[in-house]
């Protein structure tokens, strides 16, 4: 089982600012068959203006138990310290618009 969350302002729609700036986080898991529910959505202390780049440390106590994070936008060296030091897939979706499609665009891409 894979936990992913995803970045929203509106728990609907991708939030057009970057990952760690979204007001909250829409997290779910997927299955070995690809097959995802939502299982949570946790409001972002961090978010709506909070969030400075490139300081993931905060975001990273939030999401811990997660193992992918989509966004339509991503500071690189945000994406860097994700991969690096928490050993975590830090994903750039920004064709992708609601955080539905983003999860398909994920199964389809990446499993």
């Amino acid at each position: 089982m894979v936990k992913v969350a995803v970045g929203s302002n509106d728990k609907v729609h991708l939030s057009d600012k970057h990952f760690g700036m979204s007001k909250f986080f829409i997290i779910f898991e997927v299955d070995e068959n690809s097959n995802f529910k939502k299982v949570e959505e946790r409001e972002n202390p961090y978010g709506d203006g909070k969030h400075r780049h490139a300081e993931t440390e905060e975001i990273m106590e939030v999401l811990k138990d997660c193992d992918v994070l989509i966004g339509k936008s991503m500071g690189k060296e945000s994406q860097r310290r994700i991969k690096e030091e928490w050993n975590k897939t830090p994903i750039v979706a920004k064709e992708v618009e609601m955080v539905e499609e983003a999860m398909k665009f994920y199964c389809e891409k990446y499993l």
